[in-house]
């Protein structure tokens, strides 16, 4: 005879809480990674607007900037290009004294793309 006062937990109750603790570690393990999955996101958003801000402070920086588009790949994984257009007419630059270009720098990976654009002045290029 069994002792029915007899102090446990069912088969039934066990399954029970085995499936209760199952179905909150799922939502658990999933809110974790969406959480990594968003930081890395993050991550990469923000190296990407620094080396697309590094790319223009470095068009400008240059002597001599020329029309034309250039790209290349950073060890990180990243792809840059930077495109330069001259900025207004001819009428302009006479004007203006100097000459415009539209400066654009864009950052891509494998998650998005980061694009800046602005204007530089050039003096104009003096004869020897």
């Amino acid at each position: 005879m069994t002792d029915r006062n007899a102090e446990g937990f069912t088969l039934v109750e066990l399954l029970v809480s085995l499936a209760i603790l199952a179905i909150a570690l799922a939502v658990l393990f999933g809110a974790i990674g969406q959480s990594l999955d968003r930081v890395r996101r993050d991550k990469d958003e923000a190296v990407a607007a620094a080396l697309v801000q590094s790319l223009l402070a470095r068009a400008g920086a240059e002597p001599r900037l020329a029309a034309g588009a250039t790209d290349g790949d950073y060890s990180n994984g990243f792809h840059w290009r930077l495109i330069v257009r001259p900025y207004g007419n001819t009428d302009d630059s006479k004007a203006w004294g100097m000459s415009a270009y539209s400066v654009s720098a864009t950052v891509s990976w494998r998650g998005g793309e980061r694009t800046l654009t602005t204007l530089r002045l050039v003096p104009p290029v003096k004869p020897p």
